[in-house]
């Protein structure tokens, strides 16, 4: 009596099958493993660290200061053309962003803000880049954040206060970004 090829044939079938199949899967988790592993599906890529600079501005790598608490540093530049003079850089919160009817600025531009916060006195061409600190106030002119903590989050815009000579005159302002980041 023979036996039937076609079951072993299909048992040798199976047994390839699932060698092909199982040798994918397990390359499938490997690989799955290793993005967990580096952060990808935290959700970091979602809610991270973003600053979105204006035409003609250059603004990169926002992160809360655990070294100076309650700033943020950061790259500015721009492309304006003019070199700016006395350049002050101050970070005004969403949270704190009313406006002055008379200038359209928002409340928080005033002398004692700009001069207490950001970099003060530096020249910077057009086309060039800074790494900076930008102050983070409250309506009272101090560091809203002092200590910041793991997750704590802030959205804002980085305004630019600065002469176009290097006689004080009148002063310019432009906001040249907005920031949305995470304390990590």
């Amino acid at each position: 009596m023979l036996k039937n090829p076609s079951k072993k044939s299909r048992a040798q079938s199976a047994m390839e099958y699932l060698m092909t199949y199982g040798w994918a899967i397990l390359i499938i988790a490997v690989v799955l493993g290793a993005l967990f592993s580096l952060g990808v599906f935290s959700g970091a890529s979602l809610t991270g660290n973003a600053c979105v600079a204006a035409s003609g501005y250059y603004c990169q790598n926002p992160l809360y200061s655990h070294a100076t608490p309650g700033n943020i540093v950061t790259t500015i530049g721009q492309s304006t053309g003019a070199t700016w003079y006395s350049a002050n850089f101050i970070f005004v919160p969403q949270s704190n962003s009313g406006t002055s009817a008379s200038t359209g600025l928002p409340y928080l531009l005033t002398a004692a803000n700009i001069v207490t916060f950001g970099s003060g006195n530096v020249p910077l061409s057009s086309g060039a880049q800074s790494g900076i600190s930008l102050g983070v106030p409250n309506t009272a002119g101090t560091s809203a954040l002092g200590a910041v903590s793991v997750g704590t989050p802030a959205t804002g815009t980085v305004w630019a206060v600065y002469y176009t000579t290097t006689q004080a005159g009148t002063p310019q302002y432009a906001q040249i970004a907005t920031v949305n980041l995470k304390a990590t």
